[in-house]
């Protein structure tokens, strides 16, 4: 460590990731605390007030989780992508080997609790590879927080000996030890950056000013302390106070009595014996714990009854009232991460023609619809909203059988299965609800 600091006054780039280390452990911690490991923190908050953290026993109740999953809501599902001027199987193969949805609904996830992400292009020598890099590695240069000018990307090893950086620019590629000293890229000897772009992808939580690591997030991690604090004292105090203390008076104070069912015990003239009940406030305990995580969801955009362990029923309308605040940030969510698919294909384009010529043609682009939330309607209130859209001549049955099923993606789709289920039900001898198909054409 001294020689790290040592070296961090007289190297450029030891001494730019060196700087931002306590951004980068708020950062670490943000994802142990989503990753259930947060026994280390808890010890350490038990240790600022008693000498002895093993004389706790430690709970985890993860909050922070339960919130960030519930308010990373663009790949609910799976979006449907349309290629433009290239094979539409032939990009739906490529992101599916490349595992696009799972890699982009994880970052979807890291940025809502890192406020600030990137996706990093690569190539694996025969096609192209997707990963994320989280900011407790990464550091930027930029004037433009969306298009930043340099970025660093912090490999940790086992020790701290074995730790190396990759420096990305436009034009160069450079790769340092743990010194800060160049090491020999093969095939690369002239660390060129052969993309003419930094193959990353800048992920916000929301658009930036002039931040590329964007703050806030904080409250979540201190209710989340918060909450395991009290937790572990009040399983303490239930500990030490679930069963009755013996106290007796008119006895030497070096007498021990031993006390039970079977034991006889003999007091002085004006002796008494007694046991005295446990007072822990149990029931005001628990309400504090539940009114800080209820109060921490609704802050998230969340329904407070999302941490209820019998939830009540409730109407359609009701939960839709509940969710709004999740919609409508989600809504802003959807016209950020529109760009960052656009973005994330003509990156994909630039690595794979680099190294596989004319693969994707340079015109082609992308078209990305995200899946719909409908309300929350219970089934008579749904299946009424959608006769009087039939009704009304604004929806055809094509129209109610994709809004029924999101998995049928085109109308001609939905025009065959409809088709053929009139067949189905003609053949059964059994009248085909709704109107004609002649008269929705």
């Amino acid at each position: 460590m001294a020689v790290l600091q040592f070296l961090a006054g007289t190297n450029p780039l030891i001494a730019l990731v060196k700087q931002s280390s306590e951004r980068k452990e708020r950062a670490e911690t943000r994802l142990r605390f989503y990753r259930d490991e947060q026994t280390e923190d808890l010890c350490e908050q038990i240790r600022d007030k008693w000498p002895d953290p093993s004389e706790f026993r430690l709970f985890q109740l993860n909050i922070v989780r339960k919130i960030i999953d519930k308010r990373a809501m663009v790949y609910k599902d799976a979006p449907f992508r349309t290629f433009e001027n290239w094979d539409q199987e032939e990009g739906e193969n490529l992101y599916r080997t490349i595992g696009a949805n799972i890699t982009l609904k994880k970052a979807n996830r890291l940025t809502k609790l890192l406020k600030t992400t990137a996706l990093k292009v690569g190539w694996n020598g025969e096609r192209p590879s997707l990963s994320i890099v989280t900011p407790n590695i990464l550091d930027a240069e930029f004037e433009d927080p969306e298009n930043p000018h340099r970025l660093i990307v912090t490999h940790p090893g086992k020790k701290e000996t074995e730790t190396t950086y990759s420096d990305w620019t436009p034009f160069s590629y450079r790769l340092f030890d743990f010194r800060g000293a160049p090491l020999t890229i093969p095939d690369n000897s002239e660390n060129i950056n052969p993309y003419g772009v930094l193959p990353f992808v800048p992920l916000f939580d929301h658009a930036p000013d002039d931040q590329f690591f964007l703050p806030g997030g904080e409250d979540l991690i201190e209710a989340q302390r918060a909450v395991n604090v009290a937790l572990v004292n009040l399983w303490r105090a239930l500990e030490m106070q679930s069963h009755g203390q013996a106290w007796a008076t008119g006895l030497p104070v070096d007498v021990l009595l031993s006390s039970g069912p079977n034991t006889t015990i003999t007091l002085p003239p004006d002796g008494k014996f007694g046991f005295a009940s446990p007072n822990t406030p149990i029931e005001e305990v628990l309400h504090a714990i539940e009114f800080l995580i209820k109060q921490t969801a609704v802050a998230n955009d969340l329904a407070a009854n999302v941490f209820e362990i019998e939830p009540k029923a409730e109407s359609g309308a009701a939960k839709t009232a509940e969710s709004r605040d999740l919609f409508e940030a989600r809504a802003d969510d959807l016209d950020l991460w529109r760009i960052y698919e656009a973005r994330l294909f003509e990156l994909i384009k630039i690595v794979t023609n680099t190294h596989v010529p004319g693969t994707i043609p340079e015109d082609a682009s992308l078209g990305i619809d995200f899946s719909e939330i409908t309300e929350s309607l219970d089934e008579v209130a749904r299946l009424d909203s959608y006769q009087r859209r039939l009704d009304l001549g604004i929806w055809s049955p094509v129209d109610a059988l994709m809004a029924d099923n999101p998995d049928i993606r085109t109308r001609d789709d939905a025009m065959e299965l409809l088709q053929l289920r009139r067949e189905e039900a003609a053949g059964l001898g059994a009248a085909f609800a709704g109107p004609s198909f002649e008269s929705t054409q």
